[in-house]
């Protein structure tokens, strides 16, 4: 029997796990794109870092291979939908995470109305009701191609294409929802808007003159509060108990007075008898 295959992961973890920063887009990302966990973030980020790396080092290669992959590179992010044709390899640096994170399945599901959140359309994958290209698809993060996306719909068995199906997507309902959005973070609302992309951002651009401001206020802030020496509380002063007098004791004991040793009576000798001649 050969070797097992030896699993790779397909992604890259954060260099720094507590970034602020990275924290709060990555928060926004699951939030609007519903994704299961940050894992799925990071695969989309390798996904895209791999792109960049091969766009760079083709860039300073002139031979007529690198000519050759340079087009191949070109095409295929074509097919993908992240850049349009005839575009250079400059567009393809200036992509960011959203424009991977549009492409997922359940985001293009949720584009085309067959689901009423971003949350909906992720249980409609997972549970076999979508195809793509007359195939089922079960993973969310499934990249959709150009010629694909028109193929997105409902399975045959599913009973979602009947349209009294009390969960289907509903113009109303799809109104509603984005009101209360809207209402929720103090907005009008234009149409039927599941989420608002222009506010999302790319961790590569977290150097970015606003979040770089923000990061250094914070160090500041932190700083001020390390150098402040921790000022103990002051202990409270228990009450002082008012010192009574003493009493003094009249049963106090006089000193014994010595007492004179007795005298021990002196016996009298018997009267010695004459003695007999």
């Amino acid at each position: 029997m050969g070797d097992t295959k030896k699993l790779r992961k397909k992604y890259t973890t954060p260099m720094h796990p507590w970034n602020a920063t990275r924290i709060r887009l990555e928060k926004d990302i699951m939030r609007k794109y519903g994704v299961g966990n940050k894992k799925e973030i990071w695969k989309m980020e390798s996904v895209l870092k791999r792109f960049k790396d091969q766009a760079k080092r083709l860039l300073t290669r002139t031979d007529e291979q690198a000519n050759r992959e340079r087009k191949q590179l070109q095409e295929r992010m074509v097919r993908l939908g992240l850049v349009k044709s005839g575009s250079s390899v400059d567009d393809i640096l200036g992509l960011q995470l959203r424009d991977v994170m549009d492409r997922r399945l359940q985001t293009v599901v949720l584009r085309n109305r067959l689901a009423r959140s971003i949350k909906h359309a992720r249980q409609l994958i997972t549970h076999e009701h979508v195809l793509v290209g007359g195939k089922k698809v079960t993973s969310p993060s499934y990249m959709v191609l150009a010629s694909e996306e028109g193929s997105v719909s409902f399975a045959s068995d599913s009973p979602f294409t009947r349209p009294d199906h009390p969960e289907a997507f509903s113009e109303e309902l799809a109104r509603m929802f984005a009101q209360k959005i809207r209402k929720e973070k103090g907005e009008e609302a234009e149409g039927i808007v599941v989420f608002d992309e222009s506010e999302l951002m790319d961790p590569e651009d977290a150097k970015s003159e606003s979040t770089a401001e923000a990061s250094l206020q914070n160090l500041a802030v932190e700083d001020k509060t390390e150098d402040k020496p921790k000022k103990k509380p002051a202990k409270k002063e228990a009450p002082k108990k008012e010192s009574k007098p003493k009493e003094k004791k009249t049963d106090e004991k006089k000193p014994e007075e010595k007492k004179a040793p007795k005298e021990k009576p002196v016996k009298k000798k018997a009267e010695e008898k004459p003695k007999k001649e």
